[in-house]
């Protein structure tokens, strides 16, 4: 038997500081539970590694980890230094699977992190493609605006510079409905605590230019005349996102420098536990 999986067998004690990864309220900081098909109860659980000096490592790291009985799927990525391990509740324990990498000659200890960063992953993903379908729709508008724009007059024919403005239209939709979603959920969440933010004003430009031009697009010769303002409404919603993810982007591409005791690694192969005691 080797040693990661001497580490989960019965009758393996964990010592008193690995212990306390096995508290309830300590696992919940870095695992999540669910069922399977077969509804056995799983846990995946995050892990913070150190000691990795090549790819060959993050290798060792996972032969050793399903090695340990009752390990269902490990993964580690060796350039972030982290792993996620899949396991049956009533087979191991997240202890065994500290064992496990320490007893492989690398440190581990819970990734308490791992939830923000994979919600901040999450919202960075949602954020560029709302600036992708925003500056793609943008730039498809602009070129059926062009002809508009350079023809003389009684050059472009009314009905071809309608459909122009039906496509324009149809084209927009797609940016007010998910690229500029946020600015009218944030305007609305202002307005029922009573109080008006800086989406409101964006939301409130971008619905009346929608309307207005949309009025033009399907009825040239009434209240709002025939000039459609599709391409500036566009254009300025993704030039408000492409703003805001550039400005926002060195403080959220940072990791936090301060961490809680129980994700801070270990120094690399000295076979310490983590020093985390259990939340009362």
């Amino acid at each position: 038997m080797t040693e990661a999986a001497a580490a989960a067998a019965p009758g393996f004690a964990a010592p008193p500081l690995l212990a306390t990864l096995d508290d309830p309220l300590e696992l919940r900081a870095f695992t999540s539970f669910s069922a399977d098909a077969d509804g056995r109860r799983v846990a995946e659980s995050a892990l913070c590694l150190s000691g990795l000096h090549c790819g060959s490592c993050a290798g060792i790291i996972e032969n050793a980890l399903r090695q340990v009985p009752g390990v269902l799927w490990a993964s580690v990525n060796g350039a972030a230094q982290r792993a996620s391990v899949r396991w049956d509740v009533a087979a191991t324990s997240a202890s065994a699977l500290v064992a496990a990498v320490q007893r492989a000659g690398y440190g581990a200890a819970p990734d308490t992190a791992a939830g923000a960063r994979a919600q901040r992953l999450a919202e960075r993903r949602s954020a560029t493609w709302r600036l992708f379908v925003a500056a793609f729709c943008s730039m498809q508008i602009m070129m059926m605006a062009a002809p508009a724009y350079f023809a003389e007059a009684g050059e472009l024919a009314p009905d071809l510079k309608q459909l122009l403005d039906w496509a324009s239209w149809l084209l927009t939709l797609p940016v007010l409905w998910f690229s500029a979603a946020p600015f009218f959920t944030g305007a609305w969440r202002a307005a029922r605590q009573g109080r008006i933010g800086l989406d409101a004003p964006v939301a409130i430009g971008v619905a009346v230019g929608f309307v207005a031009s949309s009025g033009a697009a399907f009825d040239p010769g009434g209240l709002f005349g025939h000039d459609v303002y599709f391409d500036s409404i566009t254009m300025f919603v993704a030039f408000l996102l492409g703003a805001a993810g550039w400005r926002w982007r060195p403080a959220t591409a940072r990791p936090s420098r301060w961490k809680p005791p129980s994700a801070s690694c270990p120094p690399p192969c000295c076979g310490c536990a983590p020093t985390a005691a259990p939340r009362r």
